[in-house]
């Protein structure tokens, strides 16, 4: 008779580095890919105004669809350049304009009045230096979402 014993095991996954990463999302339609060194928490869209800890508890927020005609407007722009850290804009249909536009071009825009791309971006601001935007961002077709790789390649401009 023969026995065979297979013993299979994975570790999970750990995104850039073994420290702990932590990631507010401001939205409930964006996909929080598991990793076992990344939480996740729920921040409400107003928080970015008013929460001055953002900065010394996250290391990025990531922000929906859903609300970017709100943080396009100029006070939230502002608020991402006075806290100096990245933010990741997912499934941008309308590009990186609308994040800067009030503050770099004095153009009182928001979102919704941007011109439609025709692909979907998601975007990762990094506020390095008050009123100078910085990023990169990753495309893909209007119909798909940030894949797990494209999410980890993003991550990984944050952590450079």
């Amino acid at each position: 008779m023969i026995c065979l014993i297979v013993l299979v095991g994975c570790a999970e996954q750990q995104l850039i580095s073994e420290d702990t990463i932590r990631i507010g999302v401001i939205g409930d339609n964006i996909e929080e890919f598991k990793y076992s060194n990344v939480i996740y928490e729920s921040l409400e869209v107003e928080e970015v105004l008013t929460n001055d800890e953002l900065k010394t508890k996250y290391n990025f927020l990531m922000v929906s669809n859903k609300h970017f005609n709100t943080v396009s407007g100029s006070d939230y722009i502002s608020r991402f350049d006075s806290m100096q850290m990245p933010v990741l804009f997912v499934d941008s249909t309308k590009g990186w304009m609308p994040f800067i536009s009030p503050l770099n071009l004095q153009i009182p825009k928001l979102y919704s009045e941007f011109n439609t791309l025709p692909f979907k971006q998601s975007i990762i601001s990094t506020y390095e230096l008050t009123g100078v935007f910085s990023g990169v961002s990753v495309q893909y077709p209007n119909d798909e979402k940030l894949s797990q790789e494209e999410f980890e390649e993003l991550a990984t401009y944050i952590f450079r």
